[in-house]
């Protein structure tokens, strides 16, 4: 037997199609890493994750690898289980994928930027400790670029001199993503030289760094409108007491900046100021008035604009 068929009526490829299926719906870095703990093969194969890297693995794996792995997917990641609620990707129009280049010596920024970006909705991927141990680096790295919906880049005196950096920046580049410079003390150089950028300064806090690249990547006609949706539906929905209040304050800081803001989603705001209770919580029983607040504020710059 093997996860309870027979071998005899064992269906390789409907199997790898419903794993493929699973898959899918989960970030790449967890997907490698069931991969790896479910010991299927190795494979050097570079391509697109979904299409070339995982149809290669499951094709080297043997039926009893198939069938584990496939029978813990349908046991913990099928639809409306709880894990596959905390692992699926949301819809395209509800995300924002965003990846942070850094040399080393700004990894610890580009973690503390990412934390913040995260608070705000926003999916985003820092090359190190992002990618599973005893993964694929290289098909892991051109996986997310792949994926990508921006790109934010730390620049500092290692990352101009990095390849790796620049050739990161030149693929989102080449791929018409949005790129923003982070900068301390070094100017960007090059091509990215005449793009936006932001000041990094030592008085400033990753935070700071953050509210500061959402309102800039707000400023772009065609981004805009999909970043106040996903920061609306994170401070309207997000319902953890352990993260609550520096996810609201968080999104209501970056909404302060909006433009895009719709009818729909100012109805939104005063309904959760009324309904979450985590709203209710926040700033010593303050929220709902500083929600309804900020949408009477924002409606009046819309009607003003």
């Amino acid at each position: 037997m093997v996860g309870g068929q027979d071998l005899a009526v064992f269906n390789r490829d409907q199997v790898s199609a419903d794993i493929k299926l699973v898959l899918r719906r989960l970030k790449v870095t967890h997907c490698l890493h069931l991969l790896n703990h479910y010991g299927l093969p190795k494979t050097r194969k570079i391509g697109k994750f979904y299409e070339d890297y995982l149809p290669a693995r499951l094709k080297c794996a043997s039926d009893h690898q198939l069938a584990a792995l496939n029978g813990i997917l349908a046991m913990k990641y099928a639809r409306g289980s709880h894990l596959a609620e905390k692992y699926a990707l949301l819809n395209d129009k509800d995300q924002f994928r965003l990846f942070i280049s850094h040399s080393a010596n700004q990894a610890d920024k580009a973690q503390d930027l990412k934390q913040y970006l995260e608070y705000g909705g926003f999916e985003c991927f820092v090359a190190g400790d992002d990618i599973a141990t005893a993964s694929e680096w290289l098909v892991e790295i051109i996986t997310q670029l792949e994926h990508m919906d921006g790109l934010i880049t730390l620049v500092s005196d290692h990352s101009i001199e990095s390849p790796t950096c620049n050739q990161e920046v030149g693929f989102a580049l080449g791929a018409g993503k949005p790129v923003l410079s982070v900068m301390k003390d070094v100017p960007p150089q090059g091509l990215i030289g005449s793009l936006q950028a932001i000041e990094w300064q030592d008085e400033d806090t990753a935070k700071d760094a953050a509210l500061s690249a959402i309102e800039a990547l707000m400023r772009l006609p065609h981004v805009g409108p999909k970043l106040i949706s996903i920061l609306v539906k994170q401070l309207v929905t997000y319902d953890d007491p352990d993260n609550s209040f520096k996810v609201i304050g968080f999104c209501r800081k970056a909404l302060q900046s909006s433009t895009y803001l719709q009818a729909w989603q100012l109805f939104e705001l005063r309904k959760a100021a009324r309904e979450n209770p985590e709203i209710a919580r926040f700033a010593s029983g303050r929220g709902p008035e500083l929600i309804e607040t900020l949408a009477q504020e924002l409606e009046d710059n819309a009607l003003s604009a």
